[in-house]
C-alpha cells in the first residue's frame, strides 16, 4: 500500500503539464514568430516581433519594435514602441498592408485586426504572448509562439 501511495504522489508531482505560468513583461520575450490563437479564426494570422534596426533599438530605454506578419489574405508591418517593460506599455504603430483582395469575410477579418493591432497598449506574457487593445471596444489578441 505505501508503493503504491508513493508511486501516486510522485505521479502527481511530476506527471502533471504545468498551466499557472507567472504573467512577464519581459521585452526580450516577445521576440519572435507568433501566430494568432484567440479571438479564434478560420484565417491563419502570424506576427513577427523584431528590433526595429533602423530606428537603432533602444533609445533611452525605449525599444523600438518591427512587427510583420500575415493576416487572412494580405502580409501588414507596423512599429511599435516598447514604453515601460516593467508595465508592459506599448504603443502600436499600424503602417499598412499589401492590398491582396479577398473575399468580403476575409476582408472584413482583416479590417478588424488591424484597428485592433493599431489599439495596442499593453502586453504580457505567460505560456504566450497578449497583447491588450482599448478603442471602440476593448479585448486581447493571443499568440502562441511558434517553434
Amino acid at each position: 500500500m505505501r508503493v503504491w501511495l508513493i508511486l501516486a504522489l510522485t505521479f502527481l508531482a511530476f506527471g502533471c503539464e504545468r498551466t499557472d505560468y507567472p504573467a512577464s513583461t519581459d521585452s526580450q520575450q516577445v521576440l519572435g514568430n507568433w501566430r494568432l490563437v484567440e479571438p479564434t479564426s478560420k484565417f491563419s494570422t502570424t506576427l513577427t516581433i523584431e528590433v526595429d534596426q533602423p530606428s537603432g533599438g533602444t533609445i533611452s530605454g525605449i525599444y523600438s519594435l518591427k512587427l510583420t506578419g500575415k493576416a487572412a489574405v494580405n502580409t501588414y508591418m507596423a512599429t511599435a514602441r516598447l514604453l515601460n517593460s516593467e508595465t508592459g506599455s506599448l504603443d502600436v504603430d499600424y503602417a499598412g498592408s499589401t492590398k491582396i483582395g479577398g473575399s468580403v469575410e476575409e476582408m472584413q477579418f482583416e479590417k478588424t485586426y488591424s484597428a485592433n493591432l493599431d489599439a495596442v497598449n499593453r502586453y504580457e506574457i505567460t505560456d504566450k504572448l497578449r497583447l491588450y487593445y482599448e478603442h471602440a471596444e476593448s479585448g486581447v489578441l493571443v499568440y502562441e509562439k511558434i517553434k
